[in-house]
Formats: C-alpha cells, sequence, structure tokens
C-alpha cells in the first residue's frame, strides 16, 4: 500500500469499509512539495496515542477520523482506561479489521496522563502525537504536521482547534473561535522523548506540562504552530474544556453558538445539552436583534 493515497481507497479495503466525515483528496503543488519531502526522509510512522474511558459514543468517529488521513504510515494505539461501557469491544472490533489500530487496556482506572504513558511506552513510531478519544482531526493534519518536522529544525508542532457540539455545531468560547491544541503536539522519538520521557502523573493540563517542558529543554524557536483548524474538539459539559483546568462551575464563560436559521432546532438540543448538568454555567442566545434569552429548563416542558 501506497503511504500517501486517496483515503477512500485506503479505507476502502477495510472489511467492513470504514469512511469517516473527513474523506477528500489532496492535489495541489504544495501538497506534492510536502509529500516529496517526506518520500525524502523514507516516510517515516506516526504514532498517535488515545486515551479513552467510557467513549463509546466517540471513540470510532475519533479513530475513523485518523484512519482516514492523507499520510497513511501511521499507527493509532488506543489505550482503554478502565471503561465500563463497549468502548474496549468497539475498538476491539476495529482493531481485528486493520493493523494500523491497537488496543491495550488498563485494569484499573489509571487517569489521562498514565494512559497516555502507556501509549507511549508501546508506540513504534518515529514521530509521536495524541488525540481525544472524543476529538477528530481533519484528513491533512499527520501530513501537514509531519511535513514540518522532517528535515528541518522544528522539534514540535501543534495545529489550532475548534470546539463543536455531538450534532456538529460550531461553538465560540470567549470569543475565540479557534486555539491553539496542546493535545496535538507532534514530536520525534529522538531526541524529544528519549530525552524527557512520559507525561508527568497531574490531574489536569499534564499535556500542557509536557509541551512547556518541550520548549523549555530544547528552545521556544524549535515549535511550529500551524495556523489551520486541524483539530476539532467535542464541547460538552462532561469533554476536557470543563476537566483540564479551563474553566470551572462558577467561572464566568461566555459561549456562543456559531449557527445560521435552518440550524435552529439543533442549536435548541444542543443548548439544553448543555445547561441541565452544568448549574454554574449559564448559557444564553443572542438573537440577530440582540436579545439574549436563555433556552427552555426542562421543568418548562
Amino acid at each position: 500500500m501506497a503511504l500517501l493515497e486517496d483515503p477512500v481507497e485506503a479505507l476502502s479495503r477495510l472489511d467492513p469499509p470504514v469512511l469517516g466525515p473527513f474523506v477528500r483528496t489532496v492535489s495541489s503543488a504544495s501538497a506534492r512539495n510536502r509529500r516529496a519531502r517526506l518520500a525524502a526522509a523514507g516516510h517515516p510512522q506516526v504514532s498517535v496515542i488515545m486515551a479513552a474511558r467510557n467513549a463509546e459514543g466517540t471513540v470510532i468517529p475519533a479513530i475513523e477520523s485518523l484512519l482516514a488521513q492523507t499520510y497513511t504510515n501511521l499507527e493509532v494505539i488506543v489505550v482503554d482506561d478502565a471503561s465500563t461501557d463497549a468502548t474496549p469491544d468497539l475498538v476491539g472490533g476495529l482493531a481485528s479489521r486493520t493493523k494500523r489500530v491497537r488496543l491495550l487496556r488498563n485494569p484499573s482506572p489509571k487517569g489521562a496522563a498514565l494512559a497516555r504513558n502507556v501509549g507511549l511506552a508501546a508506540a513504534s513510531g518515529e514521530f509521536l502525537t495524541f488525540q481525544d478519544a472524543d476529538d477528530r482531526s481533519t484528513p491533512e493534519r499527520i501530513e501537514l504536521q509531519l511535513a514540518k518536522l522532517v528535515g528541518g529544525r522544528t522539534l514540535v508542532c501543534v495545529v489550532n482547534s475548534c470546539r463543536e457540539t455531538a450534532g456538529g455545531q460550531r461553538v465560540i468560547v470567549n470569543g475565540r473561535r479557534f486555539t491553539k491544541n496542546v493535545i496535538s503536539m507532534m514530536f520525534p522519538r529522538t531526541p524529544v522523548f528519549d530525552r524527557l520521557g512520559y507525561f508527568l502523573d497531574l490531574k489536569v493540563g499534564e499535556d500542557s506540562e509536557y509541551y512547556e517542558r518541550i520548549k523549555t529543554v530544547f528552545g521556544a524557536e524549535r515549535e511550529s504552530h500551524i495556523f489551520k483548524t486541524l483539530y476539532r474538539a467535542r464541547f460538552a459539559t462532561g469533554s476536557l474544556l470543563f476537566s483540564s483546568g479551563q474553566t470551572e462551575v462558577g467561572d464566568d464563560l461566555e459561549v456562543t453558538f456559531s449557527h445560521e436559521p435552518a440550524n435552529e432546532a439543533r442549536l435548541d438540543a444542543a443548548l439544553a445539552e448543555l445547561r441541565e448538568p452544568n448549574e454554574g454555567v449559564l448559557l444564553v442566545r443572542v438573537n440577530a436583534d440582540g436579545l439574549r434569552e436563555l433556552p427552555p429548563s426542562p421543568s418548562d416542558n
């Protein structure tokens, strides 16, 4: 199998075929130049590490987005952190159909940091990166990041991300449509991982700590930041926005849903989903005339 090919053809070889929502081809001059650099580098393998716990509703689309990458010499290592739902069964079923997916299981919950460390220990790729089990990558993400890392001085590359609800609704948080996504960091095994080792076992922010450690040890000038939205993070009260220290119940958090009139029903559903479990967060909708209104409370129905 060619290492860079049409992702539709690559995924069609799976039995049954797995086609994610980000399938498309790239044939521009810049893409050809990138691919020439990657070919000159010998098409190194990339290991994508995904920690997952009770992610049965999102983990397969998350993996599919990686299997649909334009750069196909990658392995997806899913570390199941003692899920109590169908997560390991779903991932195991997919792993049985493609060698590019591997499932590892923790016998008891260890947390995201230690789960990622299990994946790092098992990874065979020359380059390492991460994705959460409720997020998705656009098709060019791995190719674009890897191209920044081969044949130059860059030692860590990150991309921008946007946030979306489960229904695909774009979310603007505190006025920001997109942000630098640290968990998207890609770096070479040598010298970065060989020198820095594993994540610290922190309750929150272990990815940011590792990212800052890379820049501190090797120099901030060795970072490359791709200002393209190549990572789509799920926005929900159970997601990392609410568990990574970015916000806490009671914090001032302004959330705007980017929408069109045709999406009003989906917007109402998204607001209802987010409002009830998080009493400390006030969610409002701003109408075209500037009026602010709360979504209907479940008790009002």
